[in-house]
């Protein structure tokens, strides 16, 4: 009998010894599982502003070079026209409705190119409520 009561004593003390591997494991398994779904959270919102980030990068890249083959394109066209002789301004040409540039050469050997309409550049720069408006005239 004390065989018996020795064997059922050591069986006891393994099973609850099992028993306690088995929550401490089960305990660990869920702060492993709790630690992998943080990291994917934190993983897909990292990703997600990295994207957001890039495709604006993209955006202001993509309207940098956009500004950048307009303004070669109008200086393009500005400069392949024929130039006048100095101190002659090109007379604006009516093309498909824009007007052309008008160039001047100064007589130091500057080029001034005016790509104003025609109404804008004799327009007012001060309304009539802003005081009084005096006509320029150069003296000689």
């Amino acid at each position: 009998m004390v065989c018996h009561s020795v064997s059922s004593k050591y069986l006891y003390i393994k099973l609850k010894t099992i028993t306690m591997l088995k929550g401490l494991l089960g305990f660990f398994a869920f702060i492993f599982f709790l630690i992998v779904l943080i990291l994917l959270l934190v993983g897909g919102y990292l990703y997600r502003t990295y994207r957001k980030i890039r495709v604006a990068a993209e955006r202001a890249a993509n309207r940098e070079a956009h500004q950048y083959r307009e303004e070669t394109g109008r200086q393009r066209q500005q400069y392949s026209q024929r130039q006048q002789p100095t101190g002659h301004a090109e007379q604006p040409n009516d093309f498909n409705g824009y007007e052309q540039p008008r160039q001047t050469t100064t007589a130091t050997g500057e080029t001034i190119i005016d790509n104003r309409h025609q109404e804008r550049e004799s327009k007012k720069i001060f309304d009539d409520s802003d005081g009084e408006y005096v006509d320029f005239v150069e003296e000689s």
